[in-house]
């Protein structure tokens, strides 16, 4: 009997048994023992505040009734360029024994019957799932532009030279690094656009990561209305270290508060692993000119694999991509 795909019934029993497979096909650098997938699943699909927004959990591939794969998916919310709330699924932790890679194609075009009402999300495809999703009509993003800004006093020195000044925050408002202080956040939008739905408690699920140290900044009212924020993690890139900017958010008509935060950020940070490494990574994906005026000290252009699927009600519609999309860091 050839292998069988079936959907993923979510159970204590059901992890248990997944779990042991997961484990042996993603090795390598970053690879997780079992007790820290369990952790992952339990952050995926019991503490994540959206895990109502959809019930599929994935399928699996089976041979003989023994696992030869899976394709998993985390329920998260996007929002319209209204910002409604719309459901959306991230792909995560697509195996296949080698033995059965022919079922591959069938696993991924069950994920992509889903997408007739969801927005769907892929950051980490392979160049074969790649050409896959390109074929189906993804939207790809795979162009970027880093740019790096220097901290402390050097890059007070070169802020200067460069004759930047970080703006003020409006009257009433302060940043702070404590999610927990973020009440609600402003209705307003900045452009129509699909884009991640922010919440207080979805900031929080964020920073609680089993997989990446998260740290969060945010300009807040006296009320705890969240206006903007930055996620970052502390990273090396090519053995230098730095904050990586992975995600950021605006409810502003300017990008002021954004910029107010990264200059906050380039001579203050949580006193934690990390807090005075010498760099800030930030990226743009073309288009944006998010971090224009801001001292950057050097950019480069670079590549990722990053995909998004709108149902037909939402094709056209401009999409603002963050790296804190899909499941990398979760």
């Amino acid at each position: 009997m050839p292998a069988q795909i079936e959907p993923f019934q979510d159970s204590p029993a059901a992890r248990a048994e997944l779990v042991p497979f997961l484990r042996e096909q993603f090795q390598g650098e970053g690879a997780c023992d079992e007790a820290q997938w369990l952790r992952r699943l339990v952050f995926w699909w019991d503490l994540n505040p959206f895990a109502d927004a959809h019930p599929c959990r994935g399928w699996l591939l089976r041979d003989s009734g023994r696992i030869v794969g899976y394709l998993g998916v985390i329920p998260t919310l996007y929002e319209d360029g209204a910002g409604n709330p719309v459901p959306a699924l991230i792909a995560t932790s697509w195996a296949v024994a080698e033995s059965c890679r022919h079922a591959a194609l069938p696993m991924g075009m069950m994920f992509q019957r889903l997408g007739r009402g969801l927005v769907m999300v892929d950051t980490t495809p392979s160049p074969e799932v790649q050409k896959m999703l390109d074929r189906w009509g993804w939207l790809p993003h795979k162009e970027v532009r880093r740019s790096l800004i220097v901290r402390g006093a050097a890059g007070g020195m070169l802020a200067r030279v460069m004759g930047f000044e970080p703006p003020c925050l409006a009257a009433g408002r302060r940043i702070v690094t404590d999610a927990a202080l973020v009440s609600s956040v402003c209705p307003a939008r900045p452009r129509p656009c699909i884009q991640k739905h922010i919440t207080p408690a979805y900031l929080r699920w964020y920073l609680q990561s089993p997989m990446r140290e998260h740290h969060f900044a945010g300009v807040v009212d006296a009320a705890g209305m969240l206006t903007s924020c930055l996620m970052l993690t502390p990273r090396k890139l090519r053995g230098v270290p730095m904050w990586k900017v992975v995600d950021w958010f605006t409810t502003e008509s300017t990008h002021d508060e954004l910029h107010a935060l990264v200059a906050w950020w380039m001579h203050q940070s949580p006193a934690k692993r990390g807090a005075w490494w010498p760099f800030i990574s930030l990226l743009s994906f073309p288009g944006e000119e998010v971090w224009n005026g801001l001292p950057l000290a050097y950019t480069r252009d670079e590549f990722l694999s990053h995909y998004h699927w709108l149902p037909a009600a939402l094709k056209g519609t401009p999409v603002r991509p963050v790296m804190a999309e899909g499941d990398w860091g979760l």
